[in-house]
Parts: structure tokens; sequence; C-alpha cells
């Protein structure tokens, strides 16, 4: 799907996307030269669960994505 990046706000860039809605992505992950302005196209893949993951490893991980503790250091 393609967005475009609205602005760049402390290390995250946000991404109007053409279906409607926002992503939310650290900048530090943007191929070089995209910029505030700049159209791009965002792909979504699935991916397995970390290998050896316990189920407990695994809802921690959805919990802290879930809460925002994953911004903070």
């Amino acid at each position: 799907m393609q967005g475009f990046v609205d602005r760049l706000d402390d290390g995250v860039a946000v991404v109007l996307l053409d279906g409607g809605g926002r992503a939310y992505i650290p900048v530090e992950v943007l191929p070089p030269g995209v910029t505030a302005g700049s159209f791009v196209e965002v792909t979504i893949d699935p991916a397995p669960v970390p290998s050896g993951a316990s189920a407990e490893e695994v809802a921690s991980l959805i919990e802290r994505l879930r809460s925002g503790d994953h911004r903070h250091g």
C-alpha cells in the first residue's frame, strides 16, 4: 500500500496510508532520503514467533508493544 510521510516527530515518521489510517514507523528504518513529504510503499509481511520463545515471553512482548513500553529505552 502507498502512503505519504506527513511528518517526522521525535524519531517517528507518521505515514498517512492511502486506504485510510496511519502508520508510525521509526525513522531509523526508513530508506535513505525519505523525509516529510515523501511518498512511500508500505509492506507488511507475517513474521514467525521468535524461535524458542515461550508462551509467557510472547505474551509479555505483546503486552509491552500494546502499552508503548518499547518506545522508552
